[in-house]
């Protein structure tokens, strides 16, 4: 499996990252994908990929950290996103649950951060909460040159569908196994092609909840609840979610 969202840099992992990741590697994790939100997320990112062969990194702004970026934000971005460990650009996107910054200037480094990631032929990490017809709209617009992740899926089936038909794969983690109907229905509709698996960890511990903070070992619940969803095996979620990971995230020669 290929754990293609979490965050094993935060400071709840300072203790015990090594643990944490030789647990996921014993539940059949071969690779994380350290997801940034902010400029010092991002040189972090960095700097664990390089610490581990089996880690890529992202860089990016997330919505509820742009109204706080600093003045130079564009250009110190640009210039991390040049670097050999990064794989992909995000997380960005748009947040219209919280609002913690601004629709317009969400918008602004959601567009911008599109066009990076097509400058730097990378593919996004798309965050979106209560934004989805817009943020497929901008994508749509932005015609990414590659595609990439739509992170913690929660739009409806017709949305899944439509980001699948844009060449996205939708990202399943916790929430997955939350008991929500709209969701599963998407998990169970989409193309096989279309399908990733994700922790978020720290965030997002899925059912039964009987820790409070994730990590991405407990990917294996999201496989097993994938699974049992769309009527399959285990193996063939870890096979099929894998290979797609490697096809949409896997650096490429330039």
């Amino acid at each position: 499996m290929i754990d293609t969202h979490c965050h094993l840099g935060s400071s709840r992992y300072k203790r015990d990252r090594d643990e944490v990741m030789a647990r996921a590697r014993q539940a059949g994790v071969e690779r994380f994908v350290e997801v940034a939100y902010d400029l010092s997320t991002s040189e972090r990112s960095i700097a664990l990929a390089r610490e581990h062969d089996d880690m890529w990194a992202s860089v990016g702004l997330h919505p509820h950290e742009v109204a706080k970026a600093p003045a130079d934000a564009w250009e110190r971005l640009q210039e991390l996103s040049a670097d050999e460990e990064v794989v992909a650009i995000g997380e960005c996107g748009l947040d219209f649950y919280r609002d913690l910054s601004p629709r317009d200037l969400q918008r602004d480094w959601f567009d911008r951060q599109i066009g990076l990631a097509n400058a730097r032929n990378l593919p996004l990490i798309v965050h979106v909460r209560d934004a989805m017809d817009e943020a497929l709209d901008r994508l749509q617009k932005g015609r990414p040159v590659r595609p990439g992740v739509m992170h913690c899926w929660s739009g409806n089936a017709a949305q899944a569908l439509r980001a699948a038909d844009m060449g996205f794969v939708l990202g399943f983690g916790g929430s997955l196994t939350y008991g929500d109907a709209d969701l599963e229905e998407a998990a169970r509709k989409v193309p096989d092609e279309a399908l990733v698996l994700e922790t978020d960890a720290p965030y997002l511990v899925p059912m039964p909840k009987d820790t409070k903070r994730n990590e991405p070992a407990l990917i294996a619940r999201v496989r097993a609840k994938l699974a049992a969803l769309r009527q399959t095996s285990e193996k063939a979620i870890d096979d099929l979610t894998t290979a797609n990971a490697q096809r949409i995230l896997a650096p490429r020669a330039s």
